[in-house]
């Protein structure tokens, strides 16, 4: 970068030397043409009196001698003289013009020059960013396989934003105006803002690149603010926003206009909300130039593979001509679909004559702009189209959504799943309503076959704030915001925080949560670490995302729902579910036992004061074949169980769970009914490996545990809380250890 920029300073300081140099000759020609006005004068002046001179010796000698030869004689010099001081005007003419053809010669060589380096320092600057992007890719490589914490790659997606594009090989061609709809919004508002760049543009005596994005900046601003009731689209500037993997940074972006981010401060969340872009590059660069084809399209790809779209569009422009891009993912594949359009030029040329030396020198004309209104049609057509047109897909939004970006603005990415991402929003300062809070937490949903999650999280909300402590509920789960969410994003009053790790005090805690959602019937399915947060407020874990969950309304065992678990922390029987579904031997539903979540929970409290567990599940956690991480996982408990006396006695305790049928009176109309596929269990409930997997672990009989160490509680008098306060009684065992 140093190098840029030394090249930067020569070319600036070489470039302001020419400025110089040409000045002069500018000053030097201004001279020389008054020094020929005053020859010109001096001439007429000197043939005047010269012509009055002859006449009146002509006239003398007419009058004094009658010899014809002298009067011709001296007509003949006098013409020979004016011929003489004629050829040398025009030869000093002409030596003016040879000087100032230089001078001109020497600025084309000077722009010349200037638009090769340019050429190099971009492309240098591209494979610089290259470079750092390949070095930071190796870095978080390395980074991953050292780090337990990280998450594991999915096996099935590879986003390798820089691939391999051969310009122009990989690129078809499309015409622009064929896919876009005439929406007719060119009218003489916008006409006089695009007007007012052209006279800008065309003031600017050299390349100036912060002052040509700040024109294009505020015409795209006020083309926006313009069609305002006609586009959905906000334009921010992003030159100098590293935002797109905290490493690249196209000029141009745009955004749905009911998205407000504070950009000055978290620039990566902006990725997550990009419908399209464009790239800027100077006038003197062609738009055919490969490297500045590849960038766009580079910039396109990563969107579009972040988001998980089918496509995108883009454009690229040096101010002058403007070129579109877009981009299709191929279907049943990873690839895409390159695709350009024509070259459009955005302003016309005409001529305009500057004033000459004479009627017989050769005349200088200037360029002006014109304002092309075919081409600036077809980019107001492109800001304008419907929200089908963009096919923005990152998240399950669209610009009527009240997402309070009036009220708020978004500052933080603090988390993301399968089905959602969650965001922190901050109180705009000029917000000052007293009923608005100074923040909230916002949870969007990725995809529409996900709603159902968020329909099922406001679900359960409901049903465990109808349990009978509410107190209870504040401590253990995040509370919706009912008025301002749908079931395409959620809101929630606080911010939680991750947890690196559980100390005992707040295993305990897991445990109790835990209890409440037994005692519910309340079955959360995806009890892992990455949802086990920390409230500061209260000091207090809190369990979240509650989309997989279900309740039935019986105090059986469970149901029957498809399978979802944290594959590393679930029970042994739907490990050999996952083994059966992957060798297509079975379907992938899984009757829940009511000890589902409690023994995903026991596992994540012994990988945690387990040192060797842990290693084994960071080792798993790198592996890539899914068969081969469950396999691994499924062996990683059945060891532990064998050979950890702590984890085999609080298995035992949870079997005890698991075949305790006392009759429960408690009003079941405070929890809803379960689905139809929930509660069809004469399809799925029968003996088999599963059911005596279970019986086995609970069978208190079969295990090599000292029962003395399980419980002081006999069968027959102990009860279901007796039982979660012995599990807790055993994992302070752990800790002790």
């Amino acid at each position: 970068m140093a190098t840029n920029d030394d090249e930067e300073e020569t070319l600036q300081k070489w470039v302001e030397k020419q400025l110089d140099e040409e000045e002069k000759a500018k000053i030097l020609v201004a001279q020389l043409r008054g020094e020929i006005k005053k020859m010109k004068r001096e001439t007429e002046d000197i043939e005047l009196i010269e012509e009055t001179t002859h006449r009146d010796e002509i006239e003398k000698m007419k009058h004094e001698a009658q010899d014809m030869r002298q009067i011709q004689e001296t007509i003949h010099q006098y013409e020979i003289k004016k011929l003489k001081r004629r050829g040398e005007t025009k030869d000093r003419e002409l030596e003016i013009m040879k000087c100032i053809t230089k001078t001109m010669q020497r600025k084309i060589e000077t722009m010349k020059r200037s638009k090769e380096l340019m050429k190099q320092i971009d492309k240098a600057e591209r494979q610089q960013i290259h470079e750092s992007y390949q070095s930071k890719s190796r870095k978080q490589e390395i980074k991953s396989d050292s780090s337990s914490n990280k998450k594991r790659r999915n096996v099935f997606t590879s986003h390798d934003y820089f691939c391999n594009i051969n310009v122009p090989d990989d690129l078809q061609s499309f015409n622009i105006n064929e896919v876009l709809e005439d929406n007719n919004y060119l009218n003489d508002n916008i006409l006089n803002c695009i007007e007012n760049y052209s006279n800008q543009f065309s003031t600017y005596p050299i390349f100036n690149k912060e002052a040509m994005q700040n024109g294009f900046d505020q015409l795209l601003a006020n083309l926006l603010n313009t069609s305002n009731n006609s586009t959905t689209l906000k334009y921010l500037n992003t030159s100098a926003l590293y935002y797109l993997e905290n490493k690249f940074n196209p000029n141009c972006t745009f955004t749905y206009k009911n998205i407000n981010i504070d950009i000055d401060h978290e620039e990566p969340c902006l990725q997550d909300f990009v419908v399209c872009l464009g790239n800027l590059i100077p006038p003197h660069v062609s738009l055919s130039e490969d490297s500045m084809i590849e960038g766009i399209l580079q910039y396109l790809t990563m969107i579009l593979a972040g988001q998980r779209r089918e496509k995108i569009y883009g454009f690229l422009s040096n101010y002058t001509h403007i070129k579109f891009f877009y981009l299709k993912r191929k279907s049943d594949s990873e690839r895409c679909g390159f695709f350009q359009s024509q070259e459009l030029e955005m302003f016309t040329y005409s001529s305009e004559t500057l004033s000459s030396i004479d009627a017989s020198t050769t005349t200088e004309n200037r360029r002006k702009l014109g304002v092309n209104k075919d081409t600036w049609k077809t980019f107001i057509n492109f800001l304008t189209m419907n929200t089908d047109f963009y096919q923005y897909k990152g998240l399950k939004i669209d610009p009527n959504d009240d997402l309070l970006g009036d009220r708020y603005m978004i500052t933080k990415k603090i988390g993301f799943g399968t089905s959602s991402m969650v965001y922190l929003l901050e109180k705009n300062e000029d917000n000052h309503s007293v009923d608005d809070l100074p923040h909230y937490v916002m949870k969007i949903l990725k995809e529409t076959k996900y709603s159902k999650c968020f329909l099922n999280e406001v679900k359960m909300a409901k049903k465990l704030k109808r349990f009978n402590d509410l107190n209870k509920f504040h401590l253990f789960f995040q509370d919706i915001l009912y008025p301002l969410s749908s079931d395409k994003y959620l809101f929630y009053e606080k911010q939680l925080q991750r947890t690196e790790s559980l100390s005992l005090v707040q295993s305990k805690q897991l445990i109790d949560i835990i209890h409440y959602l037994y005692d519910c019937r309340i079955i959360h399915r995806d009890v892992r670490p990455r949802n086990i947060m920390l409230d500061p407020d209260s000091n207090h874990i809190k369990l979240i995302n509650f989309g997989f969950a279900f309740a039935f309304n019986t105090d059986n065992q469970g149901g029957r729902m498809r399978a979802i678990a944290p594959r590393i922390y679930a029970t042994e029987p739907i490990y050999k579910l996952y083994l059966r579904v992957l060798a297509g031997k079975d379907h992938s539903y899984y009757f829940y036992e009511r000890t589902f979540d409690l023994i995903c929970a026991i596992n994540i409290i012994m990988a945690i004061s387990n040192r060797d567990i842990d290693r084994r599940i960071s080792s798993i956690n790198k592996l890539h074949d899914e068969n081969e991480i469950v396999l691994k996982s499924l062996q990683l408990w059945k060891d532990t169980k064998r050979t950890n006396k702590q984890y085999s006695n609080l298995l035992n305790l949870i079997g005890k769970l698991n075949f305790w049928f006392p009759f429960d009176g408690s009003d079941e109309s405070s929890v809803s009914d379960v689905s139809e596929e929930q509660s069809d269990r004469s399809s799925i409930f029968d003996v088999s490996e599963e059911q005596s997997d279970q019986s086995s672990v609970s069978d208190v009989s079969k295990e090599k545990s000292d029962r003395s160490s399980v419980s002081n509680v006999s069968e027959e008098q102990s009860d279901k809380s007796a039982i979660f306060d012995a599990i807790k009684d055993e994992i302070e065992k752990l800790f002790d250890m």
